[in-house]
């Protein structure tokens, strides 16, 4: 039985990932459970609960144990107990402490993390990463960054499975000519994603763009609109807020950016690629993995914190979508997004937890 714990049912990212593998370890009819440490009972599909109210709160490794303890005496085989995202991560590992009958799986969404620039917080972290059998990197550049933290004992336990996604229907665009260009960016409002470097090269195109439009909440919101206020863009910069029709918005685009100073993955950039659009982004690790900088449907930004190298990339990449035309760089990048599955992730994930135990 596979036992996903995660902070809530609700995301982009790693929540949208543990959500659509759930579902597809269902339906091979393999015993699958999400628990998650907040969340809504109306965002609950089948074998899903909720166990908590504050993914931070240490009365997480209470309940944590409690829903294992249920699990195990309704059964005799071991358990696959697989944490995501920093809180499960911790309170997993603490939870699980003098049971037996489990194997703890953790995956690595990102290259770096806050935890990593607190002084000697390494050997804190190397106890807990101790207690995990596996660690799932999700890309190349994700695991050579956790295996320099953790230190050579621990590395022999990360494995990378690069991340699938949902592979959206090519959307038939219309020619560029004539017209303002239509941006789109998809994430969490937080400095990490560097969208307001991303608005202020926008200002500096002046009227060739028609809308910037940024899918995603956060703490970084009132920042953003300052910058838009102060750079005249309330008619064309839109942050239009979390939303599950993040499809809608890649299909209404002719050029997604993802401006992110570091990325594990890069999930939305397929996710994009798979309607056919072409990408502007940050030339960091896990990005440049899924985003092939010899792809024509891509343009990566060297200098990510630069306002005048994101103008430049940009420029160049509304030419190249005006001389190639919107059909060639859509079939350019579909073929980029179908190497990244959800289907082949969760084969992946099945025949790590198959080495674990036995179904």
């Amino acid at each position: 039985m596979i036992i996903n714990v995660i902070s809530a049912p609700k995301g982009g990212g790693a929540e949208l990932l543990v959500k659509e593998l759930h579902k597809l370890y269902l339906e091979k009819s393999v015993r699958s459970q999400n628990l998650y440490l907040s969340g809504e009972f109306y965002e609950l599909g089948e074998n899903e609960k909720v166990i908590g109210g504050n993914p931070r709160s240490p009365s997480n490794i209470l309940y944590i144990r409690r829903q294992l303890k249920l699990f195990i005496k309704k059964t005799d085989e071991q358990l696959i107990v697989h944490a995501h995202l920093t809180w499960p991560f911790l309170y997993v590992a603490l939870a699980t402490i003098g049971f037996k009958n489990l194997k703890l799986v953790y995956t690595e969404h990102d290259t770096t993390n806050k935890r990593r620039r607190i002084p000697l917080f390494w050997l804190v972290e190397r106890l807990i990463y101790r207690r995990y059998s596996k660690i799932i990197c999700i890309s190349q550049g994700v695991h050579d960054s956790l295996s320099e933290w953790v230190g050579p004992i621990l590395s022999s336990r990360l494995v990378t499975i690069q991340n699938g996604s949902r592979i959206y229907p090519v959307s038939k665009r219309l020619p560029f000519k004539n017209r303002k260009l239509r941006l789109v960016s998809v994430g969490s409002l937080t400095s990490k994603k560097n969208f307001s470097t991303a608005i202020r090269a926008v200002a500096r195109l002046g009227d060739r763009v028609d809308t910037y439009v940024i899918v995603g909440e956060g703490p970084e919101r009132k920042g953003l609109e300052r910058i838009i206020h102060q750079e005249k863009l309330n008619n064309q910069v839109k942050l239009v807020g979390w939303s599950d029709r993040v499809e809608e918005h890649l299909r209404c685009a002719d050029i997604q950016l993802i401006p992110s100073l570091w990325e594990g993955f890069g999930l939305v950039a397929v996710e994009g690629m798979s309607t056919g659009l072409p990408v502007v982004a940050s030339d960091v690790a896990g990005l440049r993995e899924v985003l092939d900088p010899d792809n024509p449907a891509v343009t990566l930004v060297e200098d990510i914190e630069s306002v005048d190298a994101w103008v430049q990339s940009l420029k160049i990449a509304i030419d190249n979508l005006s001389n190639e035309g919107p059909e060639k760089l859509s079939v350019a990048a579909r073929t980029q997004a179908e190497k990244f599955t959800l289907e082949a992730m969760t084969e992946q994930y099945l025949v790590l937890y198959r080495s674990l135990r036995k179904f």
